[in-house]
């Protein structure tokens, strides 16, 4: 009888224990999440390319890509994204606060190579749907079922020739409130 107890204890006692440090841990990492990091990097609804590499925050982690974020609130205006250029590829993908994709898209999966979309809320696009703006008509409409996020764009460059066009279409890349609402 007194074996099993000592077991049970003790994995209550290593239970209570580990809660106990993972609850005193959470501090240090509550400013680490990806929403924390993007916020900290600047203004909304505009795209900040992230270094290639940078020991300590957000950067590109692959050495062929180049990757640019623009956080966003579409609780006023819907957002609109656009980006042209002759990039072997380009991939977006749109994220909530907590860092879950609701979308994603790459040059591959539109009709032409250029990217043009507006996130929206439901609301906002009831009105698309009642009276889509003539500006708007080739863009892709993405209902979002969060008011803030962030998108993350990306550009490959496959060797180094190629850096300064995948540099140039970031940079050139809009992120911006649209009025056509």
């Amino acid at each position: 009888m007194g074996k099993p107890l000592f077991v049970l204890l003790a994995g209550v006692f290593g239970a209570a224990l580990l809660h106990i440090v993972i609850i005193l841990s959470i501090p240090a990492y509550a400013d680490r999440d990806a929403w924390t990091r993007i916020r900290a990097l600047g203004a909304a609804d505009f795209f900040h390319i992230l270094p290639v590499r940078k020991p300590d925050g957000l950067a590109s982690a692959n050495p062929f890509a180049r990757v640019a974020v623009c956080r966003f609130d579409i609780t006023q205006e819907p957002i609109r994204v656009t980006a042209i250029g002759n990039v072997p590829y380009w991939s977006l993908s749109i994220f909530d606060p907590s860092a879950n994709e609701i979308y994603s898209m790459n040059d591959r999966t539109g009709t032409d190579t250029a990217l043009d979309i507006v996130v929206v809320t439901p609301l906002q696009m009831i009105g698309f749907r009642k009276s889509l703006p003539e500006e708007l008509a080739e863009s892709v409409l993405i209902e979002s079922p969060d008011t803030s996020g962030y998108l993350v764009l990306r550009a490959v460059a496959p060797d180094g020739s190629w850096g300064t066009i995948t540099r140039e279409f970031l940079n050139e890349a809009i992120c911006q409130p649209t009025s056509a609402f």
